[in-house]
């Protein structure tokens, strides 16, 4: 019988569980769950789904992922790795059109532009 190892995840975060249970031979399927998107009528979250007896061995893998999905990350920027780092007050009308969905940020330390 399958059981829900992991609810309302982000596809990204399914996608990384999952392939950390792959790595330990534990099969899982990934699913949608939640209240419906529209206009489609797929659930806006998944959740991972594993077989009954292999709930033990994939709980230390779980635990541990929910335990890194509740810390917050910090931004560090890809050319000089410094944490000083803030979001983008106004970026131009085409930087919200080409980063659109993530946030711009801008390097204190060397100025770099990137998007998170």
């Amino acid at each position: 019988m399958l059981v829900a190892a992991a609810q309302y995840l982000t596809y990204a975060e399914a996608v990384r569980l999952y392939n950390e249970l792959l790595d330990a031979d534990i099969s899982s399927l990934v699913k949608t769950c939640g209240p419906p998107s529209f206009p489609f009528g797929d659930g806006i979250w998944y959740q991972l789904l594993i077989e009954e007896a292999q709930v033990p061995a994939a709980r230390p893998l779980v635990e541990d992922f929910e335990e890194r999905r509740a810390t917050l990350e910090v931004v560090r920027c890809p050319r000089c790795g410094s944490t000083a780092t803030t979001p983008l007050a106004r970026p131009a009308w085409w930087q919200r059109l080409y980063y659109a969905g993530t946030t711009l940020q801008r390097c204190a330390c060397c100025g770099k532009k990137f998007a998170t």
